[in-house]
């Protein structure tokens, strides 16, 4: 009899364990929703460097978050669709995050992708935040940038033209929405200055050969050549006008961070969009081995701003709509790599434009 008491004790006692147990899981997240974070950027190609940076800065916000919030109300996962910075490529990849990985939200990189996903993430009411230039791309409620915006850069530039004593510039500039925006935005406000643009050259992706252009230009005597491109048109463009004998300097409007190979412009200063604390600098570099590239920042931010509206917007155990992460998205208020993140009522994160100086083959910001 006693016996048999002790083992129904025993049972008792394993049962309310197992009971615990199942419930102490369920209050640390075993079963909890989970929301998509997706990203279109290039994991291929010249631009797969910056891909890269994309896809470790949204894992390493979620891991953060994770660290620091166990009692999370949702779980969070990254989706990657590789767009190899080919725009009709973007088209497919954003179709599939939106409706066959059916993201919560996305990001997209460079203004020819964000200005092919504005529409889709519209039509699909899912939340899509460009790392993009071109304003375009804040067309509907869905639609985000966290970039720093062409008359930030624009502004500044002008600033430190006119710091230098330069006066004439040429502008060369890849046909993208995003290059366009920027080079209109400094053709505005050089207006009424001493500063004048002496050229304003568009040219394709694709371009090889750019020694015509080169010699037009170079007749109409500029102090500085501005090229504005990515890789490798930007790098092609660069060696030719050494190529040309030309003495004068070269300086860009982020162009210079748009290449895996920075040593190429050594010495040049350029504008860049809003730079990252040191703190997120370290702790990537902890993290990958590596500095961080270009937008690298700008993705750590995106997914925290993702993170914090639905942890926001949510019950716990319940999943937030995207409708409700998008509302929420508007409320947003928090610290993140490139500063403190508000959202301005068309959909702007905004950030200041900063001055670089390639040194020893790496971008340093000029204090």
């Amino acid at each position: 009899m006693n016996k048999l008491k002790i083992g129904l004790g025993i049972v008792v006692v394993a049962a309310l364990a197992m009971i615990i147990i199942s419930s102490t899981n369920k209050n640390t997240g075993v079963e909890k929703p989970v929301v998509k974070i997706g990203i279109s950027g290039p994991l291929s190609g010249s631009l797969a460097f910056a891909g890269e940076g994309l896809r470790n800065g949204a894992e390493m916000a979620i891991a953060e978050f994770e660290k620091n919030n166990p009692n999370g109300k949702n779980k969070y996962q990254v989706v990657y669709e590789d767009d190899g910075f080919d725009p009709k490529r973007a088209a497919s990849a954003v179709v599939k995050l939106a409706n066959v990985d059916k993201v919560d939200a996305f990001m997209t990189f460079a203004s020819a992708a964000g200005n092919i996903a504005t529409p889709i993430a519209e039509k699909n009411q899912v939340v899509h935040i460009g790392i993009a230039s071109d304003p375009n791309i804040l067309k509907g409620d869905y639609n985000f940038i966290h970039w720093t915006p062409p008359f930030e850069e624009a502004k500044l530039f002008l600033q430190e033209l006119k710091k230098r004593n330069i006066k004439r510039i040429a502008l060369m500039g890849a046909n993208i929405q995003g290059i366009t925006a920027v080079m209109d935005e400094v053709e505005r406000q050089a207006q009424g200055t001493e500063i004048q643009i002496v050229a304003k050259e568009v040219f394709n992706f694709g371009t090889t050969d750019f020694r015509t252009i080169i010699s037009k230009v170079r007749a109409l005597n500029p102090e500085i050549y501005v090229p504005i491109a990515f890789s490798p048109e930007l790098e092609i463009l660069a060696k030719q006008i050494k190529d040309a004998g030309i003495k004068e300097p070269m300086t860009s409007l982020e162009g210079f961070e748009l290449t895996d190979k920075p040593e190429l412009f050594e010495g040049l200063w350029y504008i860049n969009s809003a730079d990252a604390s040191e703190k997120f600098n370290t702790d990537y570099t902890t993290r990958y081995g590596k500095r961080p590239v270009i937008a690298s920042a700008n993705a750590y931010d995106i997914t925290k701003m993702v993170i914090d509206a639905s942890e926001r917007a949510s019950k716990k155990g319940q999943k937030p709509t995207r409708a409700q992460i998008k509302d929420a998205l508007y409320d947003l208020d928090i610290e993140g790599a490139l500063g403190r993140l508000t959202i301005d009522k068309d959909g702007f994160v905004l950030t200041k434009a900063v001055v670089r100086i390639i040194e020893n083959g790496k971008p340093k910001t000029i204090k």
